[in-house]
């Protein structure tokens, strides 16, 4: 399933391209489903989870703005297909080792997509400091639903970026404080260097080009980023954000997120509850 090169490749690196987990099969159903919660959603959509009408498009609604990709959150609400991909074994089973768990928890899953004529470029981040939650232990399995390359805007990685100490927590908080200090004078700052980077064009990183039914993995502190879909194809991929039970929450990081309203639980606690479940292939029901 994985080997202990590939696990020193992730701690060293900040990613791994795994390779093929999903059949043409599997591809398929995984395609119709999507193709009808799309029509949902283009029909009006669904209200009863806060985060379904976030990252696209419904009728009517205007923008100011571009998006350079569209989401579906928490696919695994909607789906019983896409909650049993949670719990694949190869994908769950590479998930824990990767993170060095036994217990491997769901933070949310979500579709993006760059559809040809409707993306752009999504600038280099790192996930960690957009999530409300206090240890980095997390990580994404990127699977990709159909051939991804740089022209349809493959995931681009800036290797060992999270393990680079001007990127870490330490420094980012350093940096959060130097802000808020200077706004209370009426000041500015000189732009960090991970300020820097989201200015930086896709191509400075690592392309991990996938097939269809192939997945990678990256470290929630991974720089990366993805170019804009100039062709004619799709670029879907499903994303799973496994964390290691134990996550705690830390609402002064990204307090507007949309899942904080489901939380069960309060600041500094173990991040658990029926949003966001234990994944674990003894739950998977094989097709």
């Amino acid at each position: 399933m994985v080997t202990q090169e590939q696990i020193d490749f992730f701690r060293n690196k900040g990613y791994l391209r795994y390779g093929q987990v999903l059949s043409q099969d599997e591809l398929e159903l995984y395609r119709e489903r999507l193709d009808q919660v799309i029509d949902e959603e283009n029909r009006g959509g669904r209200d009863d989870e806060l985060e379904f009408k976030y990252g696209h498009r419904r009728p009517g609604e205007a923008e100011d703005f571009d998006r350079p990709i569209t989401q579906y959150i928490n696919m695994w609400k909607r789906d019983d297909a896409y909650l049993n991909l949670l719990h694949h074994p190869v994908i769950t089973g590479v998930a824990k080792a990767l993170l060095g768990t036994d217990r491997l928890r769901l933070w949310h899953d979500q579709i993006i997509s760059k559809p040809p004529h409707d993306n752009g470029h999504f600038h280099f981040h790192q996930d960690f400091y957009l999530w409300p939650l206090m240890d980095p232990n997390i990580l994404t399995c990127w699977l990709a639903l159909d051939d991804v390359d740089p022209s349809n805007g493959s995931m681009h990685v800036v290797p060992s970026s999270h393990r680079d100490p001007r990127f870490g927590l330490e420094s980012y908080a350093a940096e959060m404080e130097a802000i808020a200090a200077a706004e209370a004078q009426g000041e500015t700052t000189e732009p960090s260097d991970r300020v820097k980077m989201r200015d930086e064009p896709a191509s400075i990183g690592l392309s991990v080009d996938l097939p269809a039914g192939g997945c990678m993995f990256h470290h929630c502190l991974n720089f990366h980023a993805t170019p804009p879909n100039v062709t004619e194809r799709q670029r879907r991929a499903h994303i799973m954000i496994f964390m290691a039970d134990g996550v705690r929450v830390n609402l002064n990081q990204s307090g507007q997120h949309p899942l904080i309203p489901g939380f069960e639980v309060g600041h500094g606690v173990p991040l658990t509850g029926q949003g966001f479940p234990v994944c674990d292939a003894e739950f998977y029901k094989a097709s």
